[in-house]
């Protein structure tokens, strides 16, 4: 229901499933943004992570609940967004990634995006979005609390031998 409500929100692009076929351009999306990996990972995002991506799943949730898609206009791929409905609970949505072309980083695509994923979410009858940001992604962080997420706990998550902390953030809709 989500990616329903999201496509319908965004009629000046074209939004996309992510699958093998698209996913080399995920791929050079990603690669658009070395500073965002530099910070939660020590290595170049590659294939199999990124085939992984699409069919990863939090516990009790299914392919049925995720929107996994790739959003492009005439100028090019603007952006992957990753979101799964009723998750932790029945009345949120788990925003997994805003990931926006570092050609595009400044312009209020971010903000824009996040917008129509807050308006989608609500539509569905969800009432908070939560997220998880690397601590060492202080852009990102910035960009979450300018947004009106707030902390509320955080974790460790071992990526290539080096232990990072995840904020994980939410805001009310």
């Amino acid at each position: 229901m989500f990616y329903e409500r999201f496509c319908a929100l965004c009629t000046s692009m074209h939004v996309e499933r992510i699958t093998l076929d698209n996913l080399s351009r995920v791929i050079a999306l990603f690669a658009s943004n070395p500073v965002y990996f530099s910070c939660v990972q020590s290595h170049p995002v590659d294939e199999d992570e990124c085939k992984a991506d699409i069919t990863m799943l939090p516990p009790g949730k299914t392919l049925a609940d995720k929107t996994y898609v790739l959003v492009s206009d005439e100028q090019g791929d603007l952006a992957v967004i990753d979101f799964v409905e009723g998750y932790p609970d029945d009345m949120t949505g788990y925003l997994g990634f805003l990931i926006v072309s570092g050609s595009r980083h400044g312009s209020g695509l971010g903000t824009m995006l996040l917008s129509k994923i807050q308006q989608a979410a609500s539509a569905c009858g969800l009432s908070r979005i939560e997220l998880g940001c690397y601590e060492t992604n202080e852009h990102g962080m910035a960009f979450w609390k300018a947004s009106g997420f707030s902390p509320i706990r955080t974790s460790k998550q071992e990526t290539d031998g080096i232990v990072y902390t995840i904020v994980s953030m939410e805001k009310n809709i």
